[in-house]
């Protein structure tokens, strides 16, 4: 038995779409990644300040969100990655708006910090909120200046607000959506690359 079939010339392009395969899944993964890592970047700031009830734009400025793709072979990463950094040491009161005196203690922004005072210190160059310290004692310790053991220490400290805990949970209820978003913007690079740019 022979069986003879005649293709048209649309099994060419079949062809000779799928010998440029690997090559345009790259190019879709970048532009997926790529659009990824500006959603993540997006989606962190905007929970994140909501979190902490400061501004994305005061965010930024303190550079305490960073996103970053890293290609194949960049610190010597098999595939692309990519990185989520969230500077989580706690915020100054200082930096969460500008700091107003009141009689019961100090307003910054959104915050308030009972008990507390503004204080410039000499390297400092703004005022920042210091409360005294609960409880306190001084230290029996070395003098920087003379090099003596001597009880010394300032009963104050600086006010901060905590971002460690707040930002541990803004990752995990971003990992859902990255990896459904990463599927949508996939699917929608695959088929731009097979379908309408070739």
């Amino acid at each position: 038995m022979e069986l003879d079939l005649e293709l048209d010339d649309s099994i060419d392009d079949l062809i000779e779409s799928f010998k440029h395969a690997p090559e345009k899944i790259d190019l879709a993964t970048r532009r997926t990644l790529k659009k990824l890592s500006r959603f993540a970047e997006r989606r962190t700031l905007r929970a994140l300040a909501r979190q902490q009830g400061i501004t994305q734009k005061q965010l930024k400025e303190l550079r305490r969100v960073k996103v970053s793709l890293l290609n194949p072979g960049e610190r010597g990463r098999e595939g692309y990655s990519l990185v989520i950094w969230i500077g989580a040491s706690d915020l100054p009161a200082h930096y969460l708006g500008k700091p107003r005196q009141t009689k019961s203690g100090v307003k910054t922004g959104k915050h308030f910090w009972k008990g507390a005072f503004l204080m410039q210190p000499v390297n400092a160059p703004r005022p920042m909120v210091f409360r005294r310290k609960d409880n306190w004692q001084h230290k029996y310790q070395r003098s920087r200046k003379s090099g003596r053991m001597m009880w010394m220490g300032l009963p104050l400290e600086k006010q901060a607000q905590p971002m460690l805990k707040n930002a541990t949970q803004v990752l995990e209820k971003l990992k859902p959506l990255l990896l459904e978003r990463f599927a949508t913007l996939m699917h929608q690079e695959l088929n731009y690359v097979f379908n309408i740019e070739s």
